[in-house]
């Protein structure tokens, strides 16, 4: 694999959840220690990063109210200079009925600061309240999707955050949200069981319809959970999406829990078959609990076929914390709690790069800049670390491996001929 340079960065009594990149030096961060009297202080940052990496600078933040969670999730608006973020306020506002937790800050250089607030979450106060781990907005920037550790996910109109599809359960733990597919109208919910397909309606923008259910597959006869998928960005290849899939057993006792990324691809076409009566038990059943159903009949605009793993790659004995793909659709990468970092060539998963020890404690986001020439990482043991990743992979190419066996076979029998 390719050596590369890489450098860790301190973050002082900061230890960062979630990162993004504005353009490609400029980065996001946030963090802090959360409703607690720790004295760590909860921020949202903006930095700049030097093009090899050496350099972080910190050009302006915001300090966040100690008695508010830490934001644990970004999505960047870069045409307007606006991320969006979810920060639960106080215990006491949250009584009182009064939490905007999915927040739209502005940030430049000198300043970083609030513009206006929306709540989605509905639960009753508890110990266990839940908060806003997941946002992603439309490659459209006009609907933003907001997932909470109550397992809901809610679609809002963006930048207004007026409700634009009324939230929804999951069948189980929601780990990640991603826009994609054609015209970038699709939506992947990812769930530890299940990766949910769903189209967004065309025109208004106000219906959601279930297209495709992809199941966990069968890993080394081991049970596995979802933990991340990304649509491929890469517009010149067929429609995929690479997710991470996370052994929940040991082959057998004393063993690794292996980690995996898997790439779904499409091995069929559209089927035009009408739903079995199974298939509409499925959907009455996920109606009642407010699950969009799929469509009755098969179009083939909108619908592309069935599903299934065309690649994959054991990356890892322990469990995989953050994923990413690069805008062009060429790299994937991801962060271990093994502690490590690798890349992966999204087309073959073949391993082109890996830090062995990135940080002291699992990384806690991970994110390409635009352009793919760098990679920063997090952990809550207050580092980043930027990673250059390099214009070509190195290795040694087919026909140089053909030409130094001819040569090899050449001279073998030239000494040969000599005895």
């Amino acid at each position: 694999m390719t050596r590369t340079a890489h450098h860790p960065h301190p973050t002082p009594s900061f230890p960062v959840y979630c990162l993004d990149w504005a353009d490609d030096d400029t980065l996001l961060l946030g963090g802090g220690g959360g409703a607690s009297r720790s004295g760590i202080q909860n921020k949202l940052k903006v930095a700049k990063v030097s093009k090899d990496g050496r350099d972080v600078k910190y050009k302006s933040e915001v300090l966040l109210s100690n008695e508010e969670d830490a934001p644990m999730t970004i999505a960047v608006d870069t045409a307007g200079k606006q991320l969006i973020t979810g920060i639960n306020a106080s215990s006491s506002s949250v009584q009182e009925g009064s939490n905007d937790h999915c927040r739209v800050y502005s940030f430049s250089d000198t300043s970083v600061e609030l513009v206006k607030g929306q709540k989605t979450i509905t639960a009753e106060w508890s110990d266990d309240y839940p908060y806003q781990k997941l946002t992603a907005l439309s490659p459209s920037a006009d609907l933003l999707a907001v997932g909470t550790t109550d397992d809901k996910v809610s679609l809002l109109h963006y930048p207004s955050l007026e409700t634009a599809i009324p939230t929804f359960s999951t069948d189980s733990e929601l780990v990640d949200l991603d826009w994609g597919g054609p015209n970038g109208s699709w939506l992947a919910v990812t769930t530890a069981k299940t990766l949910l397909l769903y189209r967004v309606g065309s025109e208004k923008k106000s219906e959601l319809e279930l297209k495709q259910t992809i199941y966990t597959p069968s890993l080394d006869i081991v049970p596995a959970a979802f933990r991340s998928a990304r649509f491929s960005r890469n517009a010149a290849s067929p429609l995929t999406i690479h997710a991470v899939l996370n052994a929940t057993k040991s082959a057998k006792r004393g063993a690794p829990r292996k980690a995996f990324v898997v790439t779904f691809g499409i091995v069929s076409g559209p089927s035009k078959a009408a739903l079995t009566e199974e298939e509409k038990k499925t959907d009455e059943k996920q109606a009642k609990e407010g699950v969009p159903e799929r469509s009755e009949k098969a179009d083939s605009e909108e619908d592309v076929g069935k599903w299934d793993v065309v690649a994959r790659r054991e990356v890892g004995g322990k469990p995989v914390t953050v994923f990413d793909a690069s805008a062009d659709g060429k790299l994937l990468a991801y962060g271990c709690s093994d502690l490590s970092i690798g890349i992966l060539d999204s087309k073959t998963l073949a391993p082109l790069l890996k830090i062995l020890h990135a940080h002291s404690f699992p990384p806690t986001a991970l994110k390409f800049n635009p352009s793919a020439s760098l990679l920063v990482s997090a952990s809550a043991d207050n580092t980043i670390r930027a990673i250059v990743v390099p214009a070509s992979f190195g290795g040694v190419s087919a026909t140089v491996i053909a030409l130094l066996l001819a040569i090899l076979v050449l001279i073998l029998a030239l000494v040969l001929r000599s005895r």
